[in-house]
């Protein structure tokens, strides 16, 4: 007894929060890929050990893996790094950085 009720509040909570997908329209969603031109336009840089270029982690987010000295990273226009590698495949099918979402370009947005 001492349960009773509790489907009741999730239901509830469903039906609140329930129309927010509603509100999203498919047609307005971007699909568009980035072309193998604009991802190999990109800029790259050597890794420097220590060195924290652009205000970046010591790791790669898409395959996990430290840096190492002399690796090829691929700088995003909000300066999150990759190795060239892991960001090249994932500019692939989409095309915002995997950290903070903002949409690739090589317009120079800084």
């Amino acid at each position: 007894m001492a349960l009773a009720g509790i489907n009741d509040r999730e239901v509830e909570h469903t039906e609140e929060h329930g129309d927010t997908w509603e509100e999203v329209d498919p047609d307005e969603l971007s699909y568009e890929r980035l072309s193998v031109d604009t991802i190999a336009s990109l800029p790259s840089v050597s890794y420097k050990t220590g060195s924290g270029q652009n205000g970046s982690n010591e790791s790669c987010v898409i395959c996990r893996l430290d840096y190492e000295a002399g690796e090829n990273l691929t700088i995003l226009s909000c300066k999150h790094s990759y190795h060239s590698e892991c960001i090249n495949n994932w500019l692939t099918i989409n095309k915002v950085c995997p950290v903070c979402s903002a949409e690739v370009s090589t317009s120079g947005n800084s």
